[in-house]
């Protein structure tokens, strides 16, 4: 078995919403509140207590185990897939395992088999060669801001499909006994909105439910503009350049290189005259769906029922794992996704938390799984 997780997080901003300093845990109402309590920090630390527990018990594992533990997950993990790219037979292994995802509902044992690849890119117009007086060159000059504004505006419709031509052509849809399944689970969209999102309506392409939008459609997201003056006052400014922060989420049978092509060239053609565009890549990663008729998740839903006393779920992930994918694709590897957060949790969010319960029980599942594994 090959054990992954990683160590980094990310920012704690902003500081003034936390309750309790964040790289200082604390314990309140039952859960363990600090910046990587759930994401990773805490699910590593179950994976390091079920080893520690099975060596104390039998001074021996049932199996063998190789540990990766890396620290850039959460900008991309360029230097670990260049490892595992480079490193085949250091790692070779039957599977992986990877404590990096939720339970779909507290009490609910839950395996992911599923996840949203990923681009994150950076758009830079520049328009003059300096920044300019906005009443001597207002209505002459291009600006940035507005070029970048009608191309953002240009990329999905009001209903949140996407425009870029051909994006959609490669994605491969869940099937129809996966969709039943999902229609089973227990989900409350008006809670879903309430307690998760905090919105006064949820948005999204028609036709879909939450659980389809978020697990296995694609989507575009802008994430930041800085730039431009943005201080106290006014300040009659036209500025040379823009940026923006632009992320698309994929899905299965869709690559991260041709959708970035494609958006790239979208990009370009819709950009209004008198600007210079570039279109960056920052990081990607690939989606993956993973057979759940294999051992290991076998396995993993015979010792998650033992622990939890119910069935397992099987459901996908909206977020991205590149590292899941790179296993895949150079060593060959299934993962079994066997995470123990709640989507309460606050991942990447002020107040992040990992309930106590399902930190003790996720150690308990880890033990029994590596023994059903092994045997």
């Amino acid at each position: 078995m090959l054990v992954y997780g990683h160590y980094d997080v990310q920012p704690p901003d902003p500081l003034d919403e936390w309750l309790s300093p964040p790289f200082e845990p604390t314990e309140r109402d039952g859960n363990l509140y600090a910046r990587g309590a759930v994401d990773d920090k805490g699910q590593v630390m179950t994976q390091m207590k079920a080893l520690e527990s099975l060596l104390a018990a039998h001074n021996k594992l049932p199996l063998n185990v190789r540990v990766l533990l890396e620290g850039e997950e959460e900008v991309g993990g360029e230097g670990i897939a260049r490892f595992v790219a480079s490193k085949p037979a250091e790692l070779k292994a039957d599977f992986a395992l990877v404590c990096d995802t939720e339970m779909f509902a507290p009490g609910l044992p839950t395996l992911c088999v599923g996840l949203r690849g990923m681009i994150y890119t950076e758009l830079e117009v520049r328009g003059a060669r300096t920044d300019l007086h906005s009443g001597m060159y207002g209505g002459a000059a291009p600006n940035p801001f507005v070029a970048m504004a009608q191309i953002l505006a240009s990329l999905k419709d009001p209903q949140g499909r996407i425009l870029i031509p051909g994006f959609y052509d490669d994605m491969i849809p869940p099937s129809a006994e996966e969709l039943a399944a999902w229609r089973s689970l227990p989900f409350d969209e008006e809670q879903y909105r309430i307690s998760e999102v905090g919105s006064r309506q949820l948005v999204g392409e028609a036709g879909y439910s939450v659980l389809e939008r978020t697990w296995a459609r694609p989507t575009l997201d802008v994430h930041g503009i800085p730039g431009g003056f943005t201080g106290a006052g006014a300040k009659t400014v036209i500025p040379a350049k823009a940026v923006a922060k632009v992320s698309m989420r994929l899905v299965p049978g869709m690559t991260p290189a041709k959708a970035f092509a494609q958006y790239k060239s979208y990009v370009e053609k819709i950009a209004p005259a008198g600007v210079d565009v570039q279109v960056r890549l920052i990081h990607s990663g690939d989606p993956c769906l993973i057979p759940v008729d294999n051992p290991y998740i076998k396995a993993a839903t015979r010792a998650l029922h033992e622990v939890w006393g119910r069935d397992t779920v099987f459901i996908r992930s909206g977020g991205s794992i590149p590292i899941v994918g790179d296993f895949a694709r150079h060593l060959g590897l299934p993962s079994v996704m066997m995470g123990f957060g709640l989507p309460d949790d606050n991942l990447h969010a002020p107040n992040e938390k990992f309930h106590v319960k399902n930190y003790a029980l996720g150690i308990e599942s880890l033990i029994r799984f590596l023994e059903e594994a092994g045997a």
